[in-house]
């Protein structure tokens, strides 16, 4: 009976032995191999939450393990093992300074000796450009760096490789050129802490920018002829098709600019196309003829274009016409002629033409006269031919010079005779000749002068017609190749105006 109890509690106590050991995990035994080398040129280079270690490979080995530690309170251990290379630990805190070591390991799982300590710190590293700005207009930046307190030195360089750069000592902010052509541009950093653990390379890039340009600009409608109040659509098309900035469009008697942006709003019809717009509405109490514009362009790098001249724009509000009543009073040589007066808040001038034939146009050659007062409404027109039909507008003018023309009306002057000329006694007389003299017709319509002669007197323009003259300054004549000896002439002189009725003189002989 007391054998098997013994035996019951012999396969008890083996049973729970055996499960103990399920749970215990056997250590490695590392047993070194004296044939494999410790690796060389073990390197650190710490990131933001990992440290990215490298080292030169051992003749032999088939593996390598990687063993780390985080100070005294935490002996070296093995992290990875791997047969690259190039590991990253990739579960490093920030601000942890970790010791590294690596050792090769052989084809029967012995490693070798282990290397050189190396040590990181991973930590968040960055660098801007003017405070991450996206575009300068200048080749001077500011760099802000950012790196852990253990950082010593940096190096800084536009080439990736950082060709001809060199290290220097770690600042938070430096002044730095940048060269090159326009465009994209970067900039690349890395930082080396105490113990020579490198950082990983960080970079960041800026648009250089140093010039903004207007290349075009277009109005809407494109008559460029409005009315106070009047919608307008205005587009600005940049060199480059730049993005991002802001264009403004001025003219004389505009306080404030009109903004032409590249947001899709404000009548800009896409955003971030490069074309800049603006729907506009014209300041009701703004007038003008051939108004300039001007347009400049502020991209967002802050560069300003030099001014663009836009052409010109006419803001008018043309008068209203008046009617022209007709003529009033008229003479042989004047006409009268009424209107309604104008009642233009902008009233500046009338305009008298005239034409002798229908369709007066506002022409140098028709004008006969300019009045500066509203209220007038009437003109005498003088100095016009007898019996003669004329033509009339008057036109409205206002302060910007624009006019309208009223309606045409025909008038007459009064057709009466000409004046009688006064002809003198005849003088001069000799045996072939005489001489005849009379006073100047005046007349506004007059035609000429006709001479009659004949040897009895009650002398009438069916005699003999002696001279026609056209020129009314020439009131005399020399008749020659009459025989005053045996004969007496008898003389009349008739003054014909331009409607063909005429007017005698008296009567005179050569027998004194």
């Amino acid at each position: 009976m007391r054998r098997i109890s013994f035996l019951a509690a012999s396969l008890a106590i083996a049973v729970v032995c055996a499960g103990c050991l399920d749970d215990i995990t056997e250590a490695p035994l590392e047993i070194p191999d004296r044939d494999l080398g410790a690796p060389e040129a073990v390197a650190a280079e710490a990131g933001n939450g990992s440290v990215t270690l490298s080292w030169s490979s051992v003749d032999g080995a088939s593996s390598y393990r990687v063993y780390r530690s985080s100070g005294a309170s935490d002996p070296l251990a093995r992290l990875a093992q791997t047969t690259d290379t190039v590991h990253t630990d990739a579960t490093a805190r920030n601000g942890v300074a970790y010791e590294y070591r690596i050792a090769a390991v052989g084809p029967s799982g012995l490693e070798g000796p282990r290397s050189e300590a190396v040590f990181a710190s991973p930590a968040v590293y960055s660098l801007l450009i003017n405070g991450g700005n996206g575009y300068t207009s200048s080749n001077d930046v500011t760099l802000t760096l950012t790196a852990p307190a253990t950082t010593e030195h940096m190096m800084i360089s536009q080439s990736s490789a950082f060709d001809g750069a060199s290290w220097e000592a770690y600042s938070r902010s430096r002044a730095f050129r940048i060269e090159g052509p326009d465009g994209a541009i970067a900039v690349h950093a890395r930082f080396r802490d105490a113990g020579g653990a490198l950082s990983p390379v960080v970079s960041d890039d800026i648009v250089k920018d140093t010039y903004a340009r207007v290349s075009s600009f277009e109005i809407y409608p494109e008559s460029r002829l409005f009315a106070p109040g009047e919608s307008v659509h205005f587009l600005m098309r940049v060199e480059g098709g730049e993005t991002g900035g802001r264009g403004a469009l001025t003219y004389p008697g505009l306080a404030d600019p009109v903004i032409l942006l590249d947001d899709g709003r404000g009548g800009d019809e896409t955003a971030d196309d490069g074309i800049y717009e603006a729907q506009y509405r014209l300041p009701a109490a703004l007038r003008g003829v051939d108004v300039p514009l001007a347009v400049s362009f502020v991209d967002r790098a802050g560069n300003e274009s030099p001014v663009f001249e836009a052409g010109t724009i006419s803001i008018t509000d043309p008068p209203d016409a008046v009617s022209l009543i007709g003529a009033i009073d008229s003479s042989q040589t004047s006409i009268t002629i009424k209107w309604i007066a104008s009642v233009d808040p902008h009233f500046a001038s009338y305009r008298i033409y005239r034409s002798e034939a229908p369709g007066t146009a506002e022409t140098p050659l028709n004008f006969v006269r300019e009045l500066f007062t509203a209220a007038q409404t009437s003109y005498p027109d003088g100095q016009l031919v007898e019996g003669k039909r004329y033509y009339y507008r008057i036109f409205v003018v206002n302060d910007l010079g624009e006019t309208a023309g009223s309606n045409e009306i025909a008038a007459r002057t009064y057709d009466g005779y000409p004046t009688a000329p006064y002809l003198d006694e005849p003088s001069a007389i000799g045996p072939t000749r005489a001489t005849l003299t009379w006073t100047v017709n005046a007349d506004t319509d007059f035609r000429e002068y006709r001479l009659y002669r004949a040897t009895q007197p009650g002398v009438t323009n069916s005699s003999f017609l002696v001279a026609t003259i056209t020129n009314r300054e020439i009131a005399f004549y020399d008749d020659t190749g009459i025989d005053t000896a045996s004969n007496i002439y008898y003389y009349r002189v008739y003054a014909v105006d331009l409607g063909g009725k005429f007017s005698r003189s008296n009567e005179v002989d050569t027998g004194q």
